[in-house]
């Protein structure tokens, strides 16, 4: 009885197969091998990292010039933690960019991406004139952190609190 139950157990579960789809390399037109192997080998680099974040640590009091270097170091490998998972969004992009056959053309003006500007740069989106575009109209991807507009609540909140101060 409980072999026939370990039998029908194993048929019900699902295999990765079953659930990720079959692995296969999916058709990539030739002039674009090139940079598809590039962008998987930049991907798997890039998942390779440990952006793990370092554990808590509770400074001691006479100890405030190693929780300061702590400190220091905790911010930094946040920091690149940040820029690793923002590069590996762009490069998992451009892989399905390549997939589903929009690599190579702007996002902006439709134009084809010049080779040298793929070639430097992988998982580009625009091209020259488009980024160009982008940065003049100031609707470039701005690093850093968000504004703090809204965190003490509306206008007429922030408006109502320098009448009450007055």
């Amino acid at each position: 009885m409980r072999v026939a139950q370990a039998l029908l157990l194993q048929r019900s579960m699902a295999t990765s197969a079953d659930i990720l789809g079959p692995m296969r390399k999916p058709k990539v037109l030739a002039r674009w091998a090139k940079y598809y192997d590039q962008l998987c080998a930049e991907r798997d680099k890039l998942l390779d990292r440990d952006c793990s974040a370092t554990e808590g640590f509770q400074p001691k009091l006479d100890d405030l010039a190693d929780a300061a270097s702590l400190e220091s170091q905790r911010s930094l490998t946040l920091v690149a933690a940040t820029a690793t998972h923002g590069q590996i969004q762009e490069v998992l992009e451009a892989i399905s960019r390549i997939e589903q056959g929009t690599y190579g053309t702007c996002e902006i003006t439709g134009e084809p991406i010049g080779a040298e500007r793929l070639s430097s740069v992988p998982w580009a989106r625009y091209s020259l004139t488009g980024q160009q575009q982008i940065e003049q109209e100031g609707l470039a991807r701005r690093t850093g952190l968000p504004s703090l507009e809204g965190i003490t609540g509306t206008e007429a909140a922030d408006a109502e609190l320098e009448e009450d101060s007055e």
